[in-house]
This record gives C-alpha cells, sequence and structure tokens, in this order.
C-alpha cells in the first residue's frame, strides 16, 4: 500500500495529466509540420540527406514521446492498484519528493541507481566484446 497522503496522491495525478498534455502537444506538432518547400525544386544528394536526418530525429523524438505516454499510463495504473509510490525492486516507498520532480518513478533512489550502474557495466562489457 501506498504511504502516499491523498493530497499527494491528487498532486501527482495532476502533474501526470499535465505532462501527458504536453507530451500530447509535442506529438500533434509533428503532423502540422509544413513539408519542405522546395519540393517541386530540384534536389541534391546533400539535400536528400539533410531531410532524412530530419526524418530519423523526428522518428526517434516520436518513439521518445510514446514511451513517455507509456510511463504515464503505467504510472496510473500502479495508482489504480495502491502501489503508486512504492519501488518495483525492493518494494520500499518512493519518497514524494522523487515524485514531484518524476512523477513517473517506478523506482526509488537508490534502487535507480543500483540498475543504472549495473547497466552502464554491462553495456561496457557488449563494448569490449567480454
Amino acid at each position: 500500500m501506498s504511504k502516499l497522503t491523498a493530497q499527494e496522491l491528487t498532486s501527482a495525478a495532476a502533474q501526470l495529466d499535465a505532462e501527458e498534455a504536453h507530451v500530447q502537444a509535442a506529438i500533434r506538432s509533428f503532423a502540422t509540420r509544413m513539408p519542405p518547400a522546395a519540393l517541386h525544386e530540384p534536389r541534391d544528394e546533400s539535400d536528400l540527406a539533410d531531410e532524412e536526418v530530419m526524418r530519423q530525429q523526428d522518428d526517434a523524438m516520436r518513439d521518445h514521446y510514446r514511451m513517455r505516454l507509456a510511463d504515464i499510463d503505467a504510472a496510473r495504473a500502479r495508482m489504480q492498484r495502491g502501489q503508486y509510490g512504492i519501488c518495483i525492486d525492493c518494494g520500499g516507498a518512493i519518497p514524494f519528493l522523487r515524485l514531484q520532480a518524476y512523477p513517473t518513478a517506478k523506482r526509488c533512489t537508490e534502487c535507480q541507481r543500483r540498475r543504472e550502474h549495473l547497466y552502464a557495466r554491462d553495456a561496457e562489457r557488449l563494448l569490449r566484446g567480454t
């Protein structure tokens, strides 16, 4: 059971709503982007390469925003199950200050630090081929 007060949960829910609105607005901005002005003008390889880089950047940002929306949905699901504010690794409480800074947090600071350390170590091993 979450150790957060009803007021803290309400505040966190409002933060999630605001974050979702921000992400949705960013996603909509991709849909309203104007195509390159020179579509009917001859283009060289440099123009095509620039367009490809822009397309790849847009795709990466769309993926980023989709992941943020999934994190928001997961945080709301934890709220509904009464598990919001509880670390998914150790079962300890996630401090409300952390949730205010990062409302989709699913781990306490210590478990998140441990996970990032292990991930960095594993990534380093992969790069070295060991």
